[in-house]
């Protein structure tokens, strides 16, 4: 089952499981879905470009980067917004440093080629169609294909939490929220270490351990990152159009499980930020 919303820049998807009941495919799902495929099928075809390219937003899954990074292709980050992915992909392709095949987030939202800079729903159902087609005729559903990933790549887990601040106060709460941890930065969350801090509005990175800092390539906007110890990412962010503080956990675990309980235990610190 395929749909887009009115305006179809954006599209979802549902596949049948194993036992014949629709689920619904998430973006960070769908996304790595359509990279895996692209690169096999720009390969098979001898399409794929020099200096093969694909774009994501900082709170779009990992395992995007790791399917990219073990079939030769570039991954970068960029903030949130498809401004961002395609001001990336201009800046990249006008340099000739690399060719983008693939951007995405995590919100449903697909670019592909060069026709529609900006997310688009209809390139992206040709896309999510044709792939599906694929694997039928090799008597697989996206399902399978998706069970397939994991187990080639790693186990990868995402949740998002909401954290509703109403009210006329609502600004005044989302903004102390984000003081405090730039006042107080968690040095572990749920008993893990953080390994490092990424305050994305000044553009510093912390190395917790040593207390070492360094300039990355993105600055200017109002989001908190953690990278812990075991590999899992945190991210805060205040929502530019709701009254509520977004908080990302990307983690990775042994298997679906394990990063299911890594989710539920994650959580249970994103909780203690409502108080």
């Amino acid at each position: 089952m395929l749909g887009t919303d009115p305006d179809a820049d954006r599209v979802g998807i549902m596949v049948r499981d194993d036992k014949g009941e629709f689920q619904v495919v998430t973006g960070n799902q769908t996304g790595v879905l359509l990279l895996d495929y692209l690169i096999g099928a720009m390969k098979r075809t001898g399409r794929l470009p020099q200096n093969p390219v694909m774009l994501k937003t900082i709170v779009t899954t990992e395992m995007a980067r790791k399917v990219a990074e073990d079939n030769g292709v570039a991954c970068f980050d960029c903030f949130t917004g498809f401004k961002f992915l395609a001001e990336k992909k201009n800046a990249l392709e006008d340099s000739g440093e690399g060719k983008v095949i693939l951007s995405y987030e995590e919100s449903y939202g697909y670019m592909l080629g060069d026709f529609v800079r900006d997310k688009d729903a209809v390139t992206a159902s040709m896309l999510l169609t044709e792939m599906a087609a694929w694997y039928a005729g090799q008597g697989k559903t996206l399902f399978d294909a998706l069970n397939e990933l994991y187990a080639k790549y790693g186990y990868f887990g995402e949740k998002t939490h909401n954290l509703v601040m109403p009210g006329l106060d609502g600004l005044a709460d989302m903004a102390k929220l984000m003081q405090d941890l730039r006042d107080t930065p968690p040095t572990e969350i749920s008993g893990v270490a953080v390994a490092t801090q990424v305050d994305y509005r000044t553009g510093i990175c912390v190395d917790c351990a040593t207390g070492a800092s360094s300039e990355i390539e993105l600055s200017g906007s109002n989001v908190l990152r953690y990278a812990l110890v075991d590999g899992t990412v945190i991210l805060v962010r205040p929502s530019g159009t709701e009254p509520k503080v977004k908080v990302y956990i990307l983690t990775k675990g042994a298997d679906s499980a394990d990063c299911q309980a890594n989710l539920t235990k994650y959580g249970q610190w994103v909780d203690t930020l409502r108080k």
